[in-house]
């Protein structure tokens, strides 16, 4: 009879997910982001513009930022410019928060950056981001 109970016991825990440890990890690290660059105005953008987009994790140790993916668009045409990163990120590096960096360059030098700060987290990674960006020198 106390084989018995401690073996519906035991079935009882199984049947039930009790005890049971999940190892693997909670999603697919491997990430997309994507959006829009816009300057404010849909005038086209010189020949030899390039627009990069990246995707840094300004809490991991050490200076310059872990950059975990970029894009660089070049000859992008007409405002807003598009992108798409592929990027790699734990959900636990998403809950800390990754920042997105934007910058138009120009003529040999970076003419636009954003200012503001754009945070991608687990509960937006997955939404298209708008990043304003802003003339540099203003």
């Amino acid at each position: 009879m106390r084989k018995t109970c401690a073996f519906l016991l035991v079935a009882a825990f199984a049947a039930f997910g009790c005890g049971h440890l999940e190892l693997s990890s909670e999603g697919n690290p491997l990430r997309v982001l994507t959006g829009q660059v816009d300057l404010g105005d849909s005038a086209p953008l010189p020949q030899d513009a390039s627009v990069t987009v990246r995707v840094i994790d300004a809490s991991a140790t050490g200076m310059p930022p872990e950059v975990l993916g970029s894009q660089t668009i070049q000859n992008p045409g007409a405002t807003p410019v598009a992108f798409r990163v592929e990027y790699r990120a734990e959900d636990e590096v998403l809950r800390r928060g990754l920042n997105i960096e934007a910058r138009v360059s120009f003529g040999g030098k970076v003419q636009y950056y954003n200012l503001n700060r754009y945070v991608v987290t687990l509960g937006n990674a997955s939404d298209s981001h708008r990043v304003t960006v802003t003339r540099a020198g203003r």
